[in-house]
């Protein structure tokens, strides 16, 4: 008879760990959703800006502005909140990002002149930036996979470009991010967090930006050459003889190569996928910059291109895996990093149209593969190793609410 009791209760306790890890792995699926639908609203919103800001009357100098707007926003909301979730919870900057990310796209369907199109867009950047640092440091603290978490966020990019390929029309995509931000919004509603989770201290940015000083320093200086590329490479590529179908194929091979990559990267350790990450980015300018000199077809810019997606994941997850490893200020770590992007993305084309001014579209290119390795070079001297926070592999229970 005891025999059976303990058999019993051994089934009991193991079903009551399935239950347990049930919450768990719904709390991390239910991130990961909300990680896809926020890239999907932002793609599908962001794809066409540039020519209503042209049908607006913008020149090439104030379509710049009008992105300048938006990634200013982002870098400075980002910086904020992402500090504000160290103290506060992720949960309540989540929710709130995204609910005002709702209101903020619906107003983009009142932008009938350029000032409220930048004003407009200027309050979309900032709405994400409350959401992105916060859902970031939320699905590494419940010990989630980054590259899974992060191919969603690309998966997100695809669905929202063939979005707006299909329909064209810009009410619609407005629309469409709307009900998007929305539905996010309400799946944030069943994610939970614990009050022992949170930073009793309110973190030093002085003291987080010491910690991964280099990894920001090399993001930045990629990123920047990267964003002065991007503003002038639908004009490169037509160049080169490619029509629009080809410009789709070719950005579809870049974020299919890149959700397929980032789920699998983050099981190689964060300093090596990153140092490859920087060293195929200088290769990939390189391969578009030579490309104006030595066509032979558009085939070997679809090899450009592949490239381009494994370069962007080795250093995109890369470089999350290093900041979000050092210290407990994750929302402070991850804002920062979302910062340094968005200060790329305001600057970046001002100066790769300059460039491209003067030099052509290759100068850009090499503008773009010299910073780069400026950027490489950083991480490459000797440094003193820091200390990294190890994320426990099985999560205590008394934390599976918020750790899950």
């Amino acid at each position: 008879m005891k025999k059976n009791e303990e058999k019993k209760e051994k089934k009991i306790n193991t079903k009551s760990d399935v239950l347990n890890n049930n919450p768990n792995k719904n709390l991390k699926l239910k991130a990961n959703l909300i990680n896809f639908l926020v890239y999907f609203a932002i793609e599908a919103s962001i794809l066409f800006i540039p020519l209503l800001a042209a049908e607006l009357g913008a020149s090439n100098f104030l379509v710049g502005v009008n992105g300048a707007a938006y990634g200013v926003a982002f870098l400075i909301s980002s910086l904020i909140f992402g500090r504000k979730s160290d103290t506060r919870g992720r949960v309540f900057y989540i929710q709130l990002g995204l609910g005002i990310s709702c209101v903020a796209y619906l107003t983009q369907l009142l932008a009938f002149n350029l000032a409220i199109l930048i004003v407009v867009r200027a309050f979309v950047g900032f709405s994400l930036g409350i959401s992105t640092a916060a859902l970031i440091a939320y699905i590494f603290e419940s010990q989630g996979n980054m590259g899974k978490f992060s191919s969603n966020g690309s998966l997100g990019w695809i669905a929202g470009a063939l979005t707006g390929a299909i329909l064209k029309e810009y009410h619609y995509l407005f629309l469409i991010s709307a009900a998007l931000s929305l539905l996010a919004f309400v799946v944030s509603l069943g994610l939970k967090e614990t009050p022992g989770t949170k930073c009793r201290l309110v973190p030093n940015l002085w003291s987080v930006t010491q910690k991964n000083f280099r990894v920001y320093l090399a993001v930045f200086l990629r990123h920047l050459g990267a964003a002065s590329v991007w503003v002038i490479l639908p004009l490169f590529l037509v160049s080169l003889g490619a029509d629009k179908t080809w410009i789709g194929i070719l950005w579809s091979i870049n974020f299919g190569v890149q959700f397929i990559t980032m789920r699998y990267v983050d099981r190689f350790p964060a300093s090596t996928i990153f140092i490859w990450g920087q060293v195929l980015s200088v290769l990939v300018f390189l391969g578009y910059g030579f490309s104006a000199y030595f066509f032979h077809g558009l085939t070997q810019l679809v090899i450009v291109q592949a490239i381009l997606g494994f370069s962007w994941s080795f250093l995109y997850v890369g470089a999350l895996l290093l900041v979000l490893k050092k210290g407990e200020e994750k929302g402070t770590a991850s804002g920062l990093f979302n910062a340094t992007l968005n200060l790329c993305n305001a600057v970046g084309p001002f100066l790769g149209g300059a460039i491209a001014q003067v030099w052509y579209f290759q100068g850009a290119m090499f503008f773009a593969a010299g910073t780069g390795f400026i950027g490489l070079l950083t991480n490459l001297w000797p440094q003193t190793a820091a200390q990294e926070e190890k994320r426990p592999s099985k999560v205590p229970k008394v934390m599976i609410n918020f750790k899950g």
